[in-house]
């Protein structure tokens, strides 16, 4: 995971800096003392004493009380050696002089104080805006988080930005630790894991790993959830951040607030699809107890029927149950595919291998899978070629042709038409039964029947559900609607053709 770029004070720049601010100082009161020399030889102004404040108040207000003080030191040894008689000599005859001096140094005193506690109260607000601010976003980052892994992402950001350090966060999936930064030491991973373990905080360097490189703090959740935040800071105790235990509580804080509502996320999650599981199991029982039960037992009969009373059966009867055997079967048999086929999707099985097929062979082919006889009206202008897995889309278009069927009565037809849209073939079919008693796309869920109660057809409510699963497998789409003049429903499968 990427680390937060943020500008990282080095130690080794403090001199450095302290350095500057003196050698500003001095050049600010090389100007100043030019200034009143060029003043003092053209227009004769007796006290200019004043023009070396100036130098002060910036030295104090840019750098503080050290190239303040400077400032002040050499502004004092100026205006003696340049301004006050005798000149260009520290010596000073007029008493007068001196009090000028005393009085100059007073007050240049007193106005570095004013503007240095001033500058140290605008770099605090700096800071403590810069820490809310960083609070700030760390809530809202965590706000936004959708799992752990962006969870301990924003918050060593938020660290990083808070103290100026590397910073990372270390949770637990299991028996595995994962840090924010990928590459962290396996010694900074035993301090983490001692850490969370003992709930005590640990010092780089020291017991449990000495080798240890972050300090690190343990999160207390209500749930105990193990996770740890740690930050490299300095070995020195001078250096290391003020108010650092404050800050680090009111990280962990927001830290353990976000853990436990992605483990509350992740429980109502998995409480759904409990929920779902155990729907899909009552209906697929309801589907096996009245819909299976049903050509079972009349196949059962059947054949007792012809055993017990064979002799008595002219050849009429037994062709008549023969035949009411054979299509119970076949109910039966189609039924099962159903519950295979919607197990193999669930299952994320369906292996697709499309390839160009003649649109009239496929709906040929599909419609040999349904009986529907003269009911069936067929209009196919369209002669394209579709890339399509040709077993998954005449498996799909029988189930909806069998749909249509079943809804729309025995003395109703089903129409079947092609058209070209685009990139796609669309299969249409209509039928003249109910319709759809509310949204259509509902009914593409399993177990989902157009009709309830003991007068709807026969099926498991598979059909449909089917149907989109292995058009959507093959690049295509499926819709469903009522028609326009709402004397039934219509379905529409869009295969994409082939060759383009």
């Amino acid at each position: 995971m990427s680390e937060i770029s943020a500008p990282i004070t080095s130690e080794a720049d403090a001199p450095l800096k302290r350095l500057l601010g003196h050698a500003v100082a001095l050049g600010l009161v090389a100007v100043a003392t030019w200034l009143a020399v060029l003043t003092d030889q053209r227009l004769a102004i007796p006290n200019l004493s004043l023009v070396f404040v100036l130098p002060v108040v910036i030295a104090a207000a840019a750098y503080g009380w050290g190239p303040a003080l400077t400032a002040v030191v050499a502004g004092l040894l100026a205006y003696n050696f340049f301004l006050i008689a005798p000149r260009y000599s520290l010596r000073v005859s007029d008493p007068a002089n001196v009090w000028a001096l005393i009085l100059l140094g007073t007050v240049a005193a007193m106005v570095s104080g004013l503007a240095a506690r001033l500058r140290e109260r605008t770099l605090v607000a700096e800071h403590d805006a810069e820490r809310a601010l960083a609070l700030q976003s760390l809530a809202r980052s965590l706000g936004g988080a959708t799992d752990r892994a962006a969870i301990a992402e924003a918050a060593a950001q938020a660290l990083q930005r808070l103290f100026k350090v590397r910073a990372v966060v270390v949770t637990s999936e299991g028996d595995t630790l994962a840090a924010s930064i990928p590459d962290l030491a396996e010694a900074d991973l035993e301090a983490a894991r001692w850490a969370i373990g003992a709930a005590l905080a640990t010092r780089a360097g020291e017991h449990p790993s000495p080798e240890a490189a972050f300090d690190f703090w343990p999160v207390v959740t209500p749930s105990r959830l193990p996770c740890a935040i740690g930050l490299a800071l300095a070995d020195d105790e001078d250096r290391r951040p003020p108010g650092l235990d404050g800050l680090i509580e009111t990280v962990s804080g927001h830290l353990a607030v976000a853990l436990e509502r992605d483990r509350s996320e992740r429980q109502v999650q998995a409480l759904k699809l409990d929920v779902e599981s155990q729907r899909l199991k009552t209906s697929l029982l309801a589907a096996v107890s009245h819909d299976l039960r049903t050509p079972l037992s009349t196949i059962v009969l059947t054949l007792q029927s012809l055993r017990a009373f064979s002799d008595a059966h002219d050849t009429a009867t037994r062709e008549e149950l023969l035949r009411l055997a054979e299509a119970e079967a076949t109910r039966l048999s189609g039924l099962v595919a159903n519950l295979l086929d919607m197990g193999r999707l669930e299952a994320d099985a369906v292996t697709v291998r499309r390839s160009a097929t003649d649109l009239a062979d496929l709906i040929a082919a599909a419609v040999q899978h349904v009986r529907l006889g003269e009911r069936l009206k067929v209009d196919t202008p369209v002669t394209a070629q579709v890339l399509v897995d040709a077993s998954l889309a005449e498996t799909a278009l029988a189930n909806v042709l069998e749909n249509a069927g079943k809804y729309s009565g025995p003395d109703h037809p089903v129409r079947l038409s092609t058209k070209l849209e685009g990139d796609f073939v669309v299969i249409e079919v209509e039928d003249e039964g109910p319709g759809f008693p509310g949204p259509a796309t509902a009914f593409f869920e399993s177990f989902r029947r157009g009709v309830e109660g003991d007068g709807r057809p026969p099926g498991v409510g598979l059909g449909l559900s089917i149907a989109k699963g292995f058009i959507e497998a093959q690049g295509g789409q499926i819709t469903a609607a009522n028609r326009e003049d709402g004397e039934g429903a219509r379905v529409r499968l869009y295969l994409p053709r082939a060759g383009l």
